[in-house]
């Protein structure tokens, strides 16, 4: 497929000069990729072009060559996963394929003639890209060459501890495969043994992200401490899929503990964490103070100085949340 049939390159052009949409060259090969920027995120910013700018590469003649998965919201972040519309698509497409969603970071997987890689989000050469197509090349020394369905886009969830800490402590380092994108038509193939995500993952020697037998009402009241959530997907023949981030209440609470963790450089009591959870850090006082520094910064250490000043410094938890949360990486 043309970028020029998946969207308004136009458009396009004019998201990434507004700062909407981050566009990233590849160092040796005549590949792009696009994403939606941080800015696009804090000022919800979601439309035809930010949604579908999630890791989208392209060659320099305008083909789609890996289209990972479009963007997608948790319960209740976006008018798209209000209750009437979770309810339609039960009742219009049947119950949707529910799997385990990995504390990780999105990996793509891209091939262009002989040379392929894994890309994250936004880059071909970030920590999380580097290190998952070491693990990969590697898992191809020991288990030998990879077999993926052609005109597919294989998207993984990338476990690296070392290079990022995650809130859910995972026992082992590696590639998830998540399951696979039709670059044409934006459909995922199914999850089955016979010729679905589980097969492909059986046949290269890689762990899938495991499907639940649940419904998505009892999805949704759902809560562990030992994995994310869940991520529902309502398969629509000829279409992208409809998906929903369903996230545990223990892992949203865990998420901000692990953050303020890395802030104070250590343990809180519950005490204290009740105080954090009642403090004067508002959602909206945080976004405005990343939205500042993101056109003034560009690095870790820029972010965390400013976040820190006097003035900033009591929201400065919810800002490092707010700076890493979903896109950051």
């Amino acid at each position: 497929m043309k970028l020029s049939e998946y969207l308004d390159e136009a458009k396009l052009a004019e998201h990434v000069n507004r700062g909407l949409v981050t566009v990233r060259h590849h160092n040796t090969l005549p590949l792009s990729i696009y994403s939606y920027s941080r800015k696009a995120m804090y000022s919800n910013h979601w439309d035809d072009i930010t949604t579908k700018t999630r890791g989208l590469i392209v060659d320099k003649e305008g083909n789609i060559v890996a289209r990972p998965y479009e963007k997608f919201f948790a319960v209740g972040q976006h008018p798209s996963t209000d209750p009437l519309t979770i309810r339609d698509m039960d009742a219009n497409f049947g119950p949707p394929v529910i799997t385990e969603k990995i504390n990780g970071c999105l990996g793509i997987f891209w091939k262009y003639g002989v040379h392929w890689g894994v890309a994250t989000k936004g880059s071909f050469r970030s920590p999380h890209a580097e290190w998952a197509t070491k693990w990969l090349e590697d898992h191809i020394e020991h288990n030998g060459r990879l077999i993926f369905p052609e005109g597919y886009t294989p998207v993984f969830e990338i476990i690296c501890q070392d290079v990022q800490p995650h809130v859910i402590k995972y026992p082992k380092d590696r590639l998830v495969l998540l399951g696979f994108v039709n670059n044409q038509s934006g459909e995922e193939l199914e999850y089955g043994w016979d010729d679905g995500v589980a097969a492909y993952a059986y046949r290269n020697h890689l762990f899938a992200t495991p499907k639940v037998t649940i419904d998505v009402q009892d999805a949704m009241q759902s809560d562990s401490d030992k994995f994310e959530g869940y991520v529902a997907t309502y398969n629509i023949p000829g279409q992208v899929p409809y998906k929903l981030k369903i996230k545990f209440p223990t892992f949203i609470k865990n998420r901000r503990k692990f953050y303020a963790d890395r802030l104070a450089g250590r343990e809180l009591t519950e005490e204290e964490l009740e105080e954090l959870a009642q403090a004067k850090i508002t959602q909206s006082k945080a976004k405005t103070i990343v939205t500042e520094a993101l056109v003034k910064f560009t690095t870790r250490k820029e972010f965390a100085e400013y976040f820190n000043l006097p003035e900033n410094k009591e929201y400065a938890s919810e800002c490092f949340r707010l700076l890493d949360y979903d896109g950051g990486k």
